[in-house]
C-alpha cells in the first residue's frame, strides 16, 4: 500500500512539474509561436519595468524608506501610505522622469539660487534594465522643480511645504 502511494505521489509531482500555464499546442503548430516570454508579460501595460528604493531624509523628521515597483501592468508601493501606486508608476512612465532618474541632473542645467529646504531623496534600483543611483535635493530651483513637479506623486511632499 505504501509503495502504491509513493508511486502515485511521485507521478503527481512529475505531472505538476511538467505542467504549463500556456495554451495547448495544436498538432503541426510550432511551439516557438505559442511561447510567451517573461519580458513580454512584464512589458505589457502602461508602466515601465522599474523597482526603485527611495530613502527620504530631513533633519527634523524620521527617515522614510519605501519601494515603488512597476511591472508593466502592475504598480506597487511598499513602506509609505502617502504615495499612490498607480499614480507613481504613471509618473515614472514619462520620458522626462526616466531621463532624470536614470541620467541624473544634467550638468549644463542652469538653476536659480533658491533654497527649498534640507529634504533629500536618494533613489536606487533598476529602471527598464538600467541601474539607478541618483539624489534629489531642494538646494536650488532645479531640485525644487524636480521634487515638486517632475517627481510629484513619486516623492512625498517636502517637509514644511504646503500646497
Amino acid at each position: 500500500m505504501l509503495k502504491k502511494f509513493a508511486v502515485a505521489a511521485a507521478s503527481l509531482l512529475f505531472l505538476a512539474a511538467c505542467g504549463s500555464e500556456s495554451e495547448p499546442i495544436a498538432a503541426g503548430q510550432d511551439p516557438e509561436e505559442t511561447t510567451t516570454t517573461t519580458e513580454e508579460i512584464l512589458g505589457a501595460g502602461p508602466y515601465p519595468i522599474a523597482t526603485l528604493e527611495f530613502t527620504v531624509t530631513h533633519p527634523d523628521a524620521d527617515t522614510v524608506t519605501y519601494t515603488i515597483s512597476c511591472l508593466g501592468d502592475t504598480a506597487t508601493v511598499i513602506g509609505i501610505d502617502s504615495i499612490n501606486d498607480q499614480n507613481a508608476c504613471a509618473q515614472l512612465a514619462k520620458p522626462e522622469v526616466k531621463q532624470r532618474i536614470v541620467g541624473g541632473e544634467p550638468a549644463d542645467m542652469v538653476c536659480t539660487e533658491q533654497y527649498g529646504g534640507p529634504d533629500e531623496a536618494v533613489i536606487t534600483g533598476t529602471f527598464d534594465g538600467e541601474v539607478v543611483s541618483t539624489t534629489i535635493t531642494r538646494n536650488n530651483g532645479c531640485g525644487i522643480n524636480d521634487w515638486d513637479n517632475l517627481l510629484k506623486g513619486v516623492l512625498p511632499q517636502a517637509l514644511g511645504v504646503t500646497e
